[in-house]
C-alpha cells in the first residue's frame, strides 16, 4: 500500500499551494464536513468572499442531529448551549472542482471553537489528532477503504418500493447475484466508467471494482492514503457514488444488511504503518508479523472491542453480524482468514497489512479509522500481545465476544478508557448518546407495528 504525506493544517484563506488557482474562475465552494454519522453536509459559500479568508460557520447542533435531522438533545444539541455556531474550517489540500459543475469547487472542513482550537466533538478534528499522535510515534498511517453497496434501478416501481420500504419492490441492477462476474458487467459498466472518472477528480481514486454476491451488488476498492486522507475518500465517495448513480437513474444503498437471507455489506479497513517508508509490520516472510505489527494487532483488537459502536453506528449494523457470512462476531484474527474478525495479509514487504473485517459499509468512517490506528498506537505503545491465532472458521480461544446490539456498543463505549483517553469525555458522550437515541427510535418504530406476515399467520386461525 502506497501513502502520501499528512493532509495540510485548515487555513483561513487559499494559497497558490493548496488550492488558489482552484478559485480562479470558480463562483461558488461547496464545504463539506462530516456529521456524527459520518455522512458529509455542507453549503455554498461565494468564492469570492473565502478567497478574502472569511471562514464558514455551520450551527454546533448539526453533530447531534439523527439520520431523520431530529435533534439528540445532548452536549451541543442542548437547548442550554444557545445552539450557538462553530467554525468550520477549509482543509484547501483537499480542494476540487467538482466533476459537471466547474464553477464549484468542493474542500473538506475541520470543526473548530470560535477560538480557533480544534472542536472536541468534530469527527475530523478528532481523527487529526490521533494521525498527530501517529506521526509523534514515528510513523505514518496507511489506510483503505473497501465499500460493498446495493445498486437499484428507479424504475416506475421504485417510489412505492421506498415509501412502503418494501425491499422486493426495488428492481436491482443485475439479476444475476455472481461475484467476480463478467456475465454481469454489460449490465453495469456505463455506470462504473462514470463512477471511476467522476470519482478521480473528485480526489477519490479507485483502485478495482468488481460485482459482489448479490443481485445489483458491487464492490469498490478506494485507493490507500493516510487515515486523514482514507475516511475522506471514503465520505466523499458514499455522496459522490450517489450523484453519479442517479445521472443513470440508479438508487445506491450502503445499509449493512437488506434481507436475512443476502449476505451485508461491508466497509472492511486494510492499514499498515509505515517507519522510514517501510511498512513496520513485514517481517520478512508471509505468515509472520513483525514485533510492531504484532503490538498494533492487539491493540486494534481491543479498540474493536472498546469503539464496535463507530464501526456498526446503527441497530440494522448488528443484523450483519453472522460467521457463516463473513461478518465476524468475535474479536480474532488469523493469517489470510476472511472469517476472521482481522485478517492478517503478509504477501510482501509492500502488501503487508491487516484488514479490520468488523464494519459495514455503514460505518462511520473518520470515527471507526481514528480508533483502528489509536488501538494500533495503544498497543505498540504498551507492548500488548495478541492473542493466539484463531482457526480456520474465525473461532479463537481466547477472542472476545463483540457487542451484538447497539446499546451495548454504546455501552461500552460509555465505559471504556481507552475510547475517553483517545475522543475525549465530549465526543464519547455525545457519540454515545446518539446512538442510544437511534437504538430507541428504532425500537420505537418496531415496536409500533405489526409485520404483515404475523397477521398472515393468525388472522384467519385463531
Amino acid at each position: 500500500m502506497t501513502t502520501t504525506k499528512e493532509a495540510a493544517r485548515p487555513t483561513a484563506a487559499p494559497t497558490e499551494a493548496t488550492g488558489e488557482r482552484l478559485l480562479d474562475g470558480a463562483t461558488h465552494v461547496r464545504v463539506e464536513t462530516p456529521d456524527i454519522d459520518g455522512n458529509l453536509r455542507g453549503k455554498l459559500v461565494l468564492a469570492s468572499k473565502l478567497a478574502e479568508g472569511a471562514l464558514p460557520m455551520f450551527p454546533e447542533a448539526y453533530l447531534a442531529f439523527r439520520v431523520d435531522d431530529e435533534l439528540v438533545e445532548h452536549g451541543v444539541g442542548s437547548a442550554e448551549t444557545g445552539f450557538g455556531d462553530m467554525v468550520v474550517a477549509p482543509d484547501w489540500s483537499t480542494a476540487r472542482r467538482l466533476p459537471g459543475r466547474e464553477h464549484v469547487v468542493a474542500v473538506l472542513c475541520d470543526g473548530l471553537r470560535k477560538d480557533g482550537t480544534p472542536h472536541p466533538a468534530h469527527p475530523r478534528s478528532a481523527l487529526r489528532r490521533v494521525e498527530r499522535d501517529c506521526a509523534e510515534a514515528g510513523f505514518e498511517s496507511c489506510f483503505g477503504v473497501e465499500f460493498e453497496f446495493w445498486a437499484f434501478r428507479l424504475d416506475e416501481r421504485a417510489d412505492a418500493a421506498l415509501a412502503s420500504g418494501d425491499v422486493a419492490g426495488l428492481t436491482p441492477l443485475s439479476r444475476l447475484p455472481q461475484g467476480y462476474s463478467l456475465l454481469r458487467w454489460p449490465d453495469c459498466g456505463d455506470f462504473v466508467d462514470d463512477l471511476t472518472a467522476t470519482m478521480s477528480a473528485y480526489g477519490v481514486p479507485i483502485e478495482t471494482v468488481l460485482t459482489e454476491i448479490g443481485d445489483g451488488m458491487l464492490e469498490a476498492a478506494l485507493a490507500p492514503g493516510t487515515a486523514l486522507e482514507a475516511a475522506d475518500r471514503a465520505a466523499r465517495f458514499k455522496l459522490g457514488a450517489r450523484e453519479v448513480a442517479a445521472r443513470h437513474g440508479l438508487l445506491l444503498s450502503f445499509i449493512a444488511k437488506l434481507r436475512p437471507s443476502d449476505q451485508g455489506s461491508s466497509g472492511h479497513l486494510h492499514q499498515s504503518l509505515l517507519r522510514d517508508g517501510r511498512n513496520a509490520f513485514w517481517d520478512g516472510a508471509p505468515e509472520r508479523l513483525s514485533e510492531t505489527g504484532r503490538h498494533y494487532l492487539a491493540g486494534l483488537l481491543h479498540a474493536t472491542h472498546e469503539c464496535g459502536a463507530m464501526m456498526a453506528p446503527f441497530p440494522n449494523s448488528y443484523r450483519r453480524f453472522d460467521p457463516a457470512q463473513w461478518a465476524p462476531c468475535e474479536a480474532a484474527w488469523g493469517f489470510d482468514n476472511r472469517n476472521a474478525c482481522v485478517r492478517a495479509i503478509t504477501t510482501g514487504a509492500g502488501g503487508t497489512r491487516f484488514e479490520q473485517r468488523r464494519p459495514g459499509a455503514d460505518l462511520q468512517p473518520y470515527l471507526a479509522i481514528a480508533a483502528c490506528l489509536a488501538g494500533g498506537l495503544h498497543g505498540i505503545r504498551e507492548r500488548l500481545e495478541p492473542p493466539p491465532e484463531a482457526d480456520k472458521l474465525g473461532r479463537g480461544e481466547e477472542a472476545r465476544t463483540l457487542d451484538r446490539e447497539l446499546v451495548d456498543a454504546a455501552a461500552t463505549l460509555r465505559a471504556s478508557r481507552f475510547a475517553r483517553e483517545t475522543f475525549g469525555d465530549e465526543l464519547v458522550e455525545l457519540y454515545a448518546a446518539t446512538r442510544e437515541a437511534e437504538a430507541e427510535a428504532w425500537t420505537r418504530l418496531r415496536d409500533g407495528q405489526i409485520p404483515p406476515w404475523e397477521i398472515k399467520r393468525y388472522l384467519e386461525v385463531v
